[in-house]
């Protein structure tokens, strides 16, 4: 008579593959959720870039283009028509470990708009980047022809980070 089914080799054989190929699934996933998340943050980075490119260009067409020096340590968000889902507000330094993950929020005491990240496995620098990304708006340099031939130049304001970080996926 033949023996049926599966020795117990061959069944922990199988649990072990099953188990490897979910542990290699799940990191994969986990890859995908912080890169969706890079993606939206940076997108809500150039949605703001794009409304102070029109604040500068309203701005100049009125005749006022130095006015928009006024925006440097502004809240950045309320040049957007809504701000983003997960903007808690304008908070007066707040600890980042009692704010919620993946949101955005306006620190009034340094004038920095800071993102919270959910995941930070693949960031790297600054050190303390799971405490929050900060970011602030300055304005660009004159050239050096500018200055050498008197001309008349404006400064554009744009967003930029306080310190560089990356978002490294292999």
């Amino acid at each position: 008579m033949k023996a049926r089914g599966f020795t117990l080799i061959e069944l922990v054989v199988s649990v072990c593959v099953v188990a490897l190929l979910f542990g290699v699934a799940l990191d994969r996933l986990l890859r995908y959720q912080e890169l969706g998340e890079r993606v939206a943050m940076e997108q809500n980075l150039a949605a703001i870039n794009v409304a102070l490119n029109m604040k500068f260009a309203a701005l100049v067409v009125a005749g006022r283009g130095a006015a928009l020096e006024k925006e440097v340590g502004a809240n950045p968000v309320e040049l957007l028509a809504r701000p983003p889902e997960n903007y808690l507000g304008a908070l007066y330094d707040p600890p980042a470990d009692s704010l919620p993950r993946r949101s955005w929020y306006f620190d009034r005491a340094s004038g920095d708009l800071v993102y919270v990240p959910s995941r930070a496995r693949f960031l790297t620098a600054p050190p303390d980047a799971a405490q929050g990304l900060r970011f602030h708006i300055v304005l660009t340099e004159l050239s050096a022809r500018s200055k050498e031939e008197g001309l008349r130049e404006l400064r554009q304001a744009t967003i930029r980070p306080r310190s560089p970080y990356a978002w490294e996926f292999e």
